[in-house]
C-alpha cells in the first residue's frame, strides 16, 4: 500500500538514510507526495555533499599556507637556513602565506556573515551609477599595471535603489578584480548599465563549459597560474551581496574568448 512505503521512507530518513527513494509510480495524491519526498532527500543529499567538498577545500588551503609557515621557521630556527639571502627569500615567502591566510580568513568571515539573514546590512536609497562609476575608478588603478582599459557606458545617469553602498562596491570590484586577472595584458574590459542590467565583460582566458554551472559557489577557483593569490571565495561573496539586494547573477563564458557577468537589477525606486 502507498502509505506504508511512505511511512518506511520516513522510518528510514528519520534513521539518516537520506539516500533511500520511493519507489510509488501513481498519479495520484500519494504519487505526488512521493515525488516531493524523492526530490527533497536528492537535494539535501547534494546539500550535504557540498558542504564535504567546502570542509575539504578549506582545510587543504588553510593547511598549506600553515604548513610553508611552520616549515620556514623551523628550517631558520634550526639553522638549516643562514644565507643571508636564502633568509631573505624565507621572510619573504611566509610574509606572503601569512598576507593569503589573513585574506582567506577575512572572506571566510565575510561569507559567514552574509549567509546568515540575522546579520544586517545597511541599506538606504543610493544612486547605483554613483557606485559602478567608483569601482571602475578604483579598478582602473588595478588595470594600468597590465595596460588593460576598462570601458564604461550607462544609458541613465541616475539608478536609484535601496542599498548597503560599501557592499554594492565590494560585490563589483570582485567582478572587475576577476577580469582584470584574467585578461590578457593590454586587453580591455566593459562594463555597460542598460536598462534593469548591468554587464561586466573582458576577453580574457574564459571559463570551462563544465565550470559555469559552479562559478558562484562556495571555493569555486580556477586552478591556473592567473589565480595564485585569489581565495576562492570572491564570487560567492559577491552572489551573497546580490541576494541580498534582490539581484540575480548569470554568468556566459567561452573558453579563450570572453567572460561576462549580467547582474539583474530590481526595479528602480521612484525619487520623489
Amino acid at each position: 500500500p502507498p502509505m506504508k512505503k511512505i511511512t518506511k521512507a520516513a522510518d528510514e530518513y528519520a534513521a539518516g538514510n537520506l539516500s533511500y527513494q520511493i519507489d510509488l509510480n501513481r498519479e495520484d495524491e500519494f504519487g505526488h507526495l512521493a515525488d516531493s519526498m524523492n526530490l527533497m532527500t536528492r537535494e539535501l543529499n547534494e546539500t550535504e555533499e557540498y558542504e564535504r567538498k567546502f570542509i575539504a577545500n578549506i582545510s587543504h588551503a588553510l593547511r598549506t599556507p600553515v604548513t610553508v609557515i611552520r616549515g620556514s621557521l623551523e628550517a631558520l630556527r634550526d639553522g638549516v637556513i643562514t644565507e643571508p639571502e636564502e633568509v631573505q627569500e624565507y621572510h619573504e615567502q611566509m610574509l606572503s602565506e601569512s598576507v593569503f591566510l589573513q585574506r582567506l580568513i577575512n572572506d571566510l568571515l565575510d561569507l559567514s556573515r552574509l549567509q546568515n539573514m540575522d546579520f544586517p546590512i545597511e541599506k538606504e536609497p543610493l544612486n547605483l551609477c554613483d557606485v559602478v562609476q567608483d569601482a571602475v575608478r578604483s579598478s582602473r588603478r588595478l588595470g594600468l599595471e597590465k595596460d588593460i582599459n576598462i570601458d564604461l557606458s550607462s544609458d541613465t545617469d541616475l539608478y536609484v535603489l535601496n542599498g548597503d553602498y560599501g557592499r554594492l562596491r565590494q560585490m563589483l570590484l570582485v567582478f572587475l578584480h576577476n577580469s582584470i586577472k584574467f585578461s590578457n595584458e593590454d586587453g580591455k574590459v566593459e562594463v555597460a548599465l542598460k536598462k534593469d542590467k548591468l554587464f561586466i565583460k573582458d576577453y580574457g582566458c574564459g571559463i570551462k563549459a563544465e565550470d559555469i554551472p559552479h562559478a558562484f559557489d562556495r571555493f569555486y577557483k580556477a586552478r591556473n597560474e592567473k589565480n595564485k593569490s585569489g581565495s576562492g571565495l570572491g564570487l560567492a561573496i559577491a552572489k551573497q551581496i546580490a541576494l541580498r539586494h534582490d539581484m540575480s547573477l548569470e554568468l556566459e563564458s567561452e573558453q579563450g574568448v570572453y567572460t561576462k557577468i549580467t547582474v539583474n537589477l530590481p526595479p528602480k525606486e521612484k525619487v520623489e
